[in-house]
């Protein structure tokens, strides 16, 4: 039996409603690479089709539905990425209406019955798929009842049901790596349509989940805990990456440095083994930096960290219950460009108690930092976080309304999305066209033969250029 998983992402990083930048084929598809390689494991085949790196192709959908027997698809909570798994499931649909259709991934699993309805759907899983996928598959080719699998929504022909939620008891170390090869037809590391990864790039987890708990974020609410590798089990992955060719790994995780004693031990192998592998940090936390660790870092090749910096405003932090400082973020940034690392930063304009004061701080903050890229994104209430949960108590919103923009019409924010859109851009032209950064990024390019702030910086000035004409 053979599945087909499509990863039906947009390819876009949406700074501010309707304000969009490509970000093209950067990282493979993990979690579905993951499921593929359960399903080898029992004798099936897969095949992987990646939208984030080839776009939506109709044709290649087309061919491949109808040389598999089941259909498996992630689901973001994006509005604008729903557009796209929805108008692929429906093509699916045209194509073969009695196909089975698998579906996972953060939306699923924080509005299941919608998802399935949604997206015409056979059954869909709520949190990991790892340890179901085959028992699906087998109730699919009439071997089992769906009522007898865990943690999933399914149809039983007009009705929709679901079965009792169980805690699941595989350990990541007992799954086995990635199926990478099903992407092997695909080339990783673009960012906004250029090439900023050095040799052939794959991507890694040592944990999923976070043991912080900010209250914009809804990541608790589908991966409500942590889990971790051991140390030898993320070593054994490393070789077996090293063996086969990449030479640009990225880590992954939603907190990689939050085990800094794991970290400390994974860069020591690293280095110790001369892997030559040139690493990306995703995800980083500001008060992880110390000394000796980034140097460990750096010695083991780590050439590029993202920390999510979220606000120039102490206040703003404290709100979001980030458990960060100012000044932590200061040495974070400081002692990463000493350090040699491209250095980036993600910021979100538009938190509910956020005045033109606050939104000004982080503008001027996040250009008096040495950053070489930065994201500034509008505030979601995203479904299930925090502050979504208290906004549906005061009734503000609708417990339906699974991701909203702030409203000051609706008593959300003080801002209209027209003015945070505004705001937004003018943190994008503050910080690209910032005269310190564009003398930096000209002095890399030049002397370390680095182009790759400079060119981002390029593409966010034509970008931005293009908004205001």
């Amino acid at each position: 039996m053979k599945v087909l998983f499509i990863h039906p992402s947009s390819g876009h990083i949406e700074y501010a409603s309707n304000y969009y930048v490509t970000t093209s084929a950067l990282l493979p598809p993990l979690g579905i690479l993951y499921l593929a390689r359960m399903l080898e494991k029992n004798g099936r085949r897969a095949e992987v089709i990646d939208c984030n790196a080839e776009g939506v192709r109709e044709d290649t959908i087309r061919k491949a539905v109808k040389s598999s027997e089941a259909v498996g698809m992630t689901l973001y909570c994006h509005p604008h990425e729903q557009n796209i798994s929805k108008s692929i499931a429906k093509l699916i649909r045209e194509i073969d209406s009695d196909i089975p259709i698998i579906i996972g991934g953060p939306h699923s699993t924080l509005l299941p019955e919608q998802s399935l309805l949604d997206h015409k759907a056979n059954i869909c899983v709520r949190g990991r798929g790892d340890s179901i996928i085959n028992p699906i598959i087998e109730a699919i080719l009439g071997k089992r009842d769906l009522s007898s699998i865990p943690n999933i929504y399914y149809r039983e022909g007009e009705r929709i049901r679901h079965t009792k939620p169980e805690k699941i008891s595989m350990k990541l170390d007992e799954l086995p790596f990635p199926a990478r090869h099903l992407v092997d037809k695909y080339e990783y590391g673009f960012m906004q349509g250029k090439r900023i990864a050095k040799g052939r790039l794959t991507s890694i987890i040592t944990s999923r989940g976070c043991v912080n708990k900010c209250n914009f974020c809804n990541l608790h609410a589908h991966i409500p805990e942590c889990s971790f590798r051991s140390a030898e089990n993320i070593k054994k992955e490393i070789e077996d990456i090293t063996n086969n060719g990449y030479k640009t790994l990225a880590f992954v995780d939603d907190n990689f440095m939050m085990r800094k004693k794991l970290v400390t031990e994974i860069m020591d192998y690293i280095k110790n083994n001369d892997l030559d592998l040139r690493l990306w940090i995703f995800g980083a936390r500001a008060d992880s930096a110390e000394r000796s660790l980034f140097k460990k870092m750096r010695d083991a090749g780590t050439e590029a960290i993202n920390f999510g910096i979220e606000s120039g405003s102490q206040e703003v932090l404290d709100y979001y219950d980030k458990k960060l400082t100012i000044s932590q973020i200061k040495k974070a940034v400081y002692l990463s460009k000493e350090m040699g690392f491209f250095t980036t930063a993600t910021f979100i304009i538009g938190a509910p108690i956020e005045t033109k004061n606050h939104i000004n701080q982080t503008i001027k903050f996040s250009s008096s930092l040495p950053l070489d890229s930065a994201v500034f994104f509008v505030f979601h209430y995203t479904y299930k976080s925090k502050l979504w949960e208290d906004s549906v108590k005061d009734g503000k919103i609708r417990s339906d309304e699974f991701r909203v923009v702030p409203n000051k019409s609706r008593g959300l924010g003080n801002f209209t999305p027209e003015e945070l859109m505004k705001y937004t851009r003018k943190a994008n032209i503050h910080f690209f066209l910032n005269p310190h950064r564009l003398i930096r990024t000209v002095n890399n390019a030049i002397t370390l033969k680095d182009f790759r702030a400079f060119v981002q910086g390029l593409q966010m000035f034509k970008k931005i250029a293009t908004e205001r004409s």
